[in-house]
C-alpha cells in the first residue's frame, strides 16, 4: 500500500470522526470533565462547535487543581488555593457568558464549591439565572465544607417550568411567595436550612416521584402529600377531635429517602390513603416509632422496598405487606422482635450496627431481635450480617440456635473484629458434642471481612473454624486476603 493512499485513508477518517451529527458529540464531551471538553474543542471547527453548545454543564473545581495529595482521591480545601479557585471562577464566568449570549440550551447544571462567602453569591446567582433562561432541566450545588456559609437558593430557581430534578447541599430554601415549579420530578437535599411552609408548597403542587433529605435538621412538620383541610376539620380540632379527611388527590410519589444526622423527632406526616404509588421507603436515623413502621408497611399497597437504618425507637415491629420484595434492618440495636409476614418477599437483611454487636451469647432477645417469620416463601434471599466481638464455644451453640429458628438465613457475612493480634481462642468440642448442638445448618456462604490485624496464631484460627463449622455448614466460605491459608487448608483437610 502506498504511502498517499495511506494519507487519503487516514483523512477519511478524520472526516468521518468530524460528521458526526451534533447531538453525539455532545454526548462523547459530557462524558469528559469540563477542562478535558474544553481541550477536545480544538480538534476541529465541528468540536469546538459542539463544545460550544454542550447541553450538559459540570463545574467541578477539582479538575482545575495545580496538584494534590498523592493517591488520596479525597477532597482537601488546602490544595484549592486562591490561584486554583481563581481560575476555576473565571472558566465557569466565560462559559455561562457564552450561553448567556448564545441562547444554547441547558439540560444539566452541576456547579460545586469548595468554599463559600457572601462575594461569591451574585456570581452564583447570576450562573443560575443563565441557566434558568436557557430552560435548565436538571440543576444541582454543592458546597463542600461544613464550615464554610450556606448558600441561599435564589427566587427565580422557584420559577424554573423546565426544571425536573432539583438538588442542593448545604444550601438554605426561604419561604419565597412565588413558586412555579411545574415539571420537578425529584427533590433531593443535604444539609439544608428548608422552610416548613415552602417544601410543603412544593410536594403539595409539584408531580414528585422521589423525594431525598439527609440531615435536614430544620424540618418540623410536613405532610405527604398535603391535602387541604376543611373549614369543619378546623372546628372538630378545636374540640379535640378530628374528622377523616377525604382523599381528593393521589400523589405521584414513588421514592422517599430520609437520613438524620441529629436525634430530631419524626418530621412527616405520611397520608397513607393517598400515597399510592410509593415503591421504595429508606429511613435512616429518624426517631419513628413501632406504628409507623407497621402502617408504612401494611398501608402502602405497591410498597417494594423497605430500608430501615439505625432508628433506635423500634422495639416490636411488625411488617405485614403482600407487596413488600426487600427488606433491610440495619442497625436497629433497640429492636426485640421482628415478625415479618410478606409472601413475596424476596430479600431480606438483617445487620448489626458497629457499635452495636450482637454477641450472640448474651441471650439472642437482648443484642439479636427474637425473630419471628410467619409467611414468607422459601425462595426468600435471606443475609445476616454479624460483628463478632469475643467468640466462645457459647457463641457458636446460640449462632446455630438463631438459624436454625429463622430458617431464612442463605448467606452470613462476619466482621471479625474481636479477634485482635496475640488473641487465642478455644473451643471446647466435647462441650458441643455434649449439649447436642445437632446438624450444622446449611447456608450458601459464609463471608469473612478482615477488619484487624490477623497476626494470630494457627490454632486461634483453626479453632474459629471449628465453632463456626460446628454451627453451620456454608458451600462457599469467602475468606479475607490476610486470613492465614496454611490454617484454613489444615482445617478442611479435616474434614
Amino acid at each position: 500500500m502506498t504511502g498517499d493512499k495511506l494519507s487519503k485513508d487516514r483523512m477519511e477518517l478524520v472526516d468521518r470522526i468530524s460528521e458526526l451529527p451534533e447531538f453525539i458529540l455532545h454526548i462523547i464531551l459530557s462524558s469528559l470533565d469540563m477542562k478535558e471538553a474544553c481541550r477536545a474543542s480544538v480538534l476541529s471547527k465541528k468540536w469546538h462547535a459542539a463544545w460550544s453548545s454542550i447541553p450538559v454543564l459540570d463545574f467541578q473545581p477539582q479538575h482545575f487543581k495545580k496538584a494534590g495529595p498523592p493517591n488520596s482521591g479525597k477532597f482537601d480545601e488546602d490544595f484549592y488555593d486562591i490561584y486554583t479557585l481563581g481560575s476555576y471562577t473565571a472558566f465557569i464566568i466565560t462559559t455561562m457568558e457564552r450561553y448567556s449570549s448564545q441562547k444554547h440550551g441547558i439540560r444539566k447544571f452541576c456547579l460545586e464549591f469548595p468554599l463559600f462567602d457572601a462575594s461569591l453569591e451574585p456570581l452564583i446567582d447570576k450562573w443560575i439565572g443563565i441557566a434558568v433562561q436557557n430552560k435548565v432541566e436538571e440543576f444541582n450545588i454543592t458546597i463542600v465544607v461544613e464550615e464554610s456559609l450556606d448558600y441561599t437558593l435564589p427566587e427565580f430557581l422557584f420559577c424554573a417550568r423546565s426544571l425536573k430534578f432539583l438538588r442542593g447541599d448545604k444550601v438554605v430554601m426561604p419561604n419565597y411567595p412565588t413558586m412555579k415549579l411545574f415539571c420537578l420530578e425529584k427533590l433531593l437535599l443535604t444539609r439544608a436550612t428548608i422552610d416548613d411552609d415552602m417544601l410543603q408548597r412544593i410536594i403539595s403542587s409539584c408531580p414528585l416521584i422521589a423525594l431525598e433529605f439527609r440531615g435536614c435538621a430544620a424540618l418540623k412538620s410536613i405532610s405527604v402529600p398535603f391535602i387541604k383541610k376543611s373549614h369543619k376539620d378546623d372546628v372538630a380540632e378545636d374540640f379535640g377531635t378530628r374528622t377523616p379527611q377525604s382523599n381528593n388527590r393521589i400523589s405521584t410519589l414513588e421514592k422517599f429517602f430520609y437520613l438524620n444526622y441529629f436525634q430530631c423527632p419524626w418530621p412527616w406526616h405520611m397520608n397513607i390513603a393517598a400515597l399510592r404509588n410509593l415503591r421504595k421507603v429508606e429511613i435512616t436515623s429518624a426517631d419513628i416509632t413501632d406504628d409507623v413502621v407497621f402502617e408504612l408497611a401494611s398501608g402502602l399497597s405497591v410498597l417494594e422496598k423497605l430500608v430501615l437504618n439505625k432508628c433506635v425507637l423500634l422495639k416490636s415491629v411488625k411488617i405485614s405487606s403482600i407487596s413488600l420484595r426487600n427488606f433491610n434492618v440495619v442497625g436497629c440495636h433497640m429492636l426485640e422482635k421482628l415478625t415479618i409476614d410478606s409472601p413475596n418477599l424476596t430479600m431480606f437483611r438483617l445487620y448489626s450496627e458497629l457499635n452495636f454487636a450482637p454477641s450472640i451469647t448474651n441471650v439472642s432477645t437482648e443484642l439479636m431481635p427474637a425473630l419471628s417469620i410467619v409467611n414468607v416463601p422459601d425462595s426468600c434471599d435471606g443475609d445476616l450480617f454479624v460483628w463478632v466481638v469475643d467468640p466462645c464455644t457459647e457463641w457458636f451453640v446460640k449462632l446455630q440456635e438463631f438459624l436454625v429458628g429463622t430458617k431464612i438465613f442463605k448467606v452470613i457475612e462476619m466482621t471479625l473484629s474481636g479477634l485482635e493480634s496475640g488473641y487465642q481462642m478455644e473451643v471446647d468440642e466435647d462441650h458441643l458434642r455434649k449439649i447436642n448442638i445437632g446438624a450444622p445448618y446449611k447456608l450458601r456462604e459464609i463471608k469473612l471481612y478482615d477488619t484487624c490485624n490477623w497476626d494470630l496464631d494457627e490454632s486461634s484460627i483453626t479453632a474459629f473454624l471449628d465453632g463456626l463449622f460446628w454451627s453451620c455448614r456454608p458451600d462457599v466460605l469467602v475468606i479475607p486476603t490476610g486470613f492465614q491459608n496454611t490454617a484454613v487448608q489444615v482445617h478442611f483437610d479435616s474434614l
